[in-house]
């Protein structure tokens, strides 16, 4: 994302462990172009909050725990694909870099990076330009592995589709589908019949389960998406798209 012209980049770190090194940030800290808008610890820490509050950049350990930096920088490209991913490694690796390019990232940088030098990176990702491309094509293997998906897409993409039996889900819908999915199918068929309205007693009956088996799933999912009741996780699993609420035809 570009931000309007003498506006800072809104920039947003996203570490389990400290891989943005404090040279960094001091050096970030002082460069006019650009505001911290905060740390979190967590991929879905992450896509909560760009709800409240726009984000042009995220930088994301390349070794985040799942859902990782791989999968939070394809649910970016999908639902905000303008704002910029760059992923930050403590130890360089051909696989981290292939990953990190397929999934559209701007930059690959190491956390040793110089300070000045990793700042200037960010301004060129900020300004629409893909450092990591420079680093994609020091290294073949990489280089061809990417050349070899984009040909194998390519194909994909030229090849008649058969007629449908029904229509098929939108692409959007289709990707996003198993993004951050912490849930196990039973506790996502559990949490739809919640959005329904059912009470545990009707939905173990629905289920031929006991209410406590009902109870234990709700509690565990509770736990899973760090919510404090049925209502917060019915929601969290809407805006994720996990469930659908059907609206009755008037």
């Amino acid at each position: 994302m570009h931000p309007a012209p003498g506006e800072p980049v809104r920039l947003l770190i996203v570490e389990r462990q400290p891989v943005v090194t404090p040279e960094v940030r001091a050096r970030l800290g002082r460069e006019p172009g650009f505001a911290l808008a905060g740390r979190v610890g967590s991929a879905v820490e992450a896509t909560r909050l760009i709800r409240d509050q726009p984000l042009d950049m995220v930088l994301v350990e390349s070794t985040l725990p799942d859902p990782g930096a791989v999968e939070m920088a394809r649910f970016f490209r999908v639902r905000y694909p303008k704002t910029v991913v760059v992923f930050v490694t403590r130890a360089f690796s051909q696989t981290e870099l292939f990953e990190a390019a397929r999934v559209g990232a701007a930059a690959y940088l190491r956390a040793s990076t110089d300070a000045d030098l990793f700042a200037a990176t960010l301004r060129r990702a900020a300004a629409g330009q893909f450092p990591i491309d420079e680093e994609v094509v020091r290294f073949p293997a990489v280089a061809a592995r990417i050349l070899a998906q984009f040909r194998e897409e390519s194909v994909a993409e030229a090849a008649p589709a058969p007629a449908p039996e029904a229509a098929p889900p939108k692409a959007e819908e289709a990707e996003l589908g198993p993004l951050f999915v912490k849930l196990s199918p039973r506790e996502i068929e559990i949490l739809d019949l919640v959005a329904r309205g059912n009470s545990n007693k009707i939905i173990g009956r629905k289920l031929s389960i006991s209410d406590q088996t009902v109870k234990n799933h709700v509690s565990a999912i509770l736990r899973k998406l760090e919510v404090n009741d049925r209502t917060e996780a019915v929601v969290y699993a809407l805006r994720n798209g996990w469930i659908r609420i059907e609206t009755p035809a008037s």
